[in-house]
């Protein structure tokens, strides 16, 4: 299997009728139909107001589109790939995007029952997840949304809780040593350590506050709180057999995906994940092929690339792969 090629690849969407059709004020439409509230994405700049209440043509992914085109074609791909029943997972769910788009693409092009597993540290996403699934007529009942942390084992993790929406949460950060000594020096150093103790021991926060998003424009504030934590293993160890596994942790997956490995290998048809760092891209390519993945897309992140086809702009890595021993069969 070549690595980046897109050749096979480029006919992915030609069977896939792109939406048309009125949407209600308030409301973003993508070409698969997800509704999706412009309430979620205020925090980037989306105007409620004025969004939405007219008739929208989409058009299917094209190759600019950068990483959306990638997790379109993984949704796209899984859903065709799929037999019998069907199993998906979003780590770092945000608002539960992804996993809406496996699930409509499934029902689009393979209809059969579906479970999918979202994953937030906070509360306020799950919430939104909630509300998400509702929008495109999912019961979220029917699915299992987790508000926890990702993380190697299942000790409570300092997380930076705030900027609902933004994606920008992850268990790294706050969570080594000698991050969690820098916090312990913040707490001296503004002699604070009384409320420091108060707070930990009836809130389970710091009461100490990071910015996610430093020498940007955006507000993104969140107070460094402890919350349980998930494993993968915990995650795959209902399921005998996962389709597709999504997941965007702003680098916790240096932590989550190498304990996991022997599981997903076990269980696991594809995964996709968004890499931050070239240091994280690198090791996490690496963990997949020396555990026999196939990689069928790799791009590091923070760059611009050229292919035969377009330029792309990228600001997460790109890194799918697929598990030939989980080859399905008819």
């Amino acid at each position: 299997m070549t690595v980046n090629d897109f050749e096979p690849y480029l006919d992915t969407f030609k069977d896939v009728e792109p939406f048309s059709g009125y949407v209600e004020k308030g409301f973003l439409i993508d070409f698969l139909g997800q509704r999706t509230s412009a309430e979620f994405r205020k925090i980037w700049g989306v105007d409620p107001e004025t969004t939405g209440d007219g008739i929208i043509e989409t058009n299917s992914p094209d190759l600019p589109t950068g990483e959306d085109w990638f997790e379109y074609f993984n949704a796209v791909a899984a859903a065709r790939e799929a037999r019998g029943s069907y199993v998906m997972m979003t780590l770092g769910a945000c608002y539960g995007g992804q996993a809406v788009n496996a699930y409509l693409a499934l029902q689009a092009l393979n209809p059969m029952p579906a479970q999918l597993v979202a994953v937030d540290g906070m509360a306020e996403n799950i919430e939104m997840t909630r509300k998400h699934f509702r929008y495109n007529g999912i019961n979220p009942d029917d699915h299992w949304l987790i508000e926890a942390a990702m993380s190697g084992d299942n000790n409570p993790v300092l997380f930076p809780i705030g900027a609902p929406g933004s994606g920008a949460q992850n268990s790294v950060m706050t969570n080594s040593r000698a991050n969690r000594m820098g916090i312990l020096d913040l707490a001296q150093q503004s002699d604070s350590m009384e409320r420091l103790a108060k707070n930990l021991l009836l809130r389970n926060s710091t009461d100490l506050s990071i910015d996610l998003a430093p020498g940007t424009d955006y507000d993104f504030n969140a107070e460094i709180t402890f919350v349980s934590a998930v494993t993968l293993k915990d995650l795959l160890a209902p399921y005998a057999r996962v389709d597709y596994v999504e997941a965007d942790m702003q680098q916790s997956e240096t932590v989550v995906f190498p304990p996991a490995m022997d599981a997903l290998t076990q269980k696991v048809r594809r995964v996709h994940m968004g890499t931050h760092g070239e240091d994280v891209h690198n090791k996490m390519e690496k963990l997949f092929v020396d555990a026999g993945w196939d990689i069928l897309f790799s791009y590091k992140p923070n760059q611009t690339v050229e292919t035969p086809y377009c330029t792309m702009e990228l600001n997460d890595g790109i890194l799918t792969a697929v598990n030939p021993n989980l080859a399905y069969s008819d």
